[in-house]
């Protein structure tokens, strides 16, 4: 069942980042931070289609060296810092959709900010997501302290 889905992986990397300007691209031991997405996502045997939707034409060059699909680079009005993910991700499904006639049953998001992720990871993931028969499947970590963007919990 699971060899018959049809499954893509959207890689996000926007180049202008506002903390870290082309942090998709810094190196992490030797490779560019992207580098680790990109195998995690290749190496995963369930996905049939890894692209990168970027808005750079940097990080597309460094990142085509490592074998992933880039059918485009995004639209400036999906990459500034308050476009959002989703519609981000709605883009790129909908344009391999029309351009290349390949529609999946299962997205994937991956941003390449988590450099420990493995292949691993992601199939066990995608087996989880379609034994239960979820609608939607994401990723967390506990941590000590909660990030500035994490909400708190009150009395109200």
């Amino acid at each position: 069942m699971i060899r018959k889905l049809k499954i893509i992986a959207v890689i996000t990397a926007r180049g202008g980042s506002k903390g870290l300007p082309y942090k998709n691209i810094a190196k992490i031991g030797n490779k560019p931070l992207i580098y680790y997405t990109i195998k995690a996502a290749l190496g995963t045997k369930l996905i049939n289609k890894v692209i990168l939707s970027t808005d750079s034409s940097k990080i597309a060059a460094i990142s085509k060296k490592y074998g992933v699909e880039i059918p485009f680079l995004r639209p400036k009005k999906l990459a500034t810092d308050k476009a959002h993910h989703p519609e981000v991700v709605e883009h790129a499904v909908n344009y391999i959709e029309k351009k290349r006639n390949f529609f999946p049953d299962i997205v994937i998001m991956l941003q390449p900010t988590s450099p420990f992720r493995t292949s691993k990871h992601l199939t066990f993931a995608l087996k989880k997501f379609i034994k239960e028969k979820n609608e939607s499947l994401i990723s967390v970590r506990k941590q000590n302290y909660p990030p500035w963007w994490m909400f708190k919990i009150s009395n109200k």
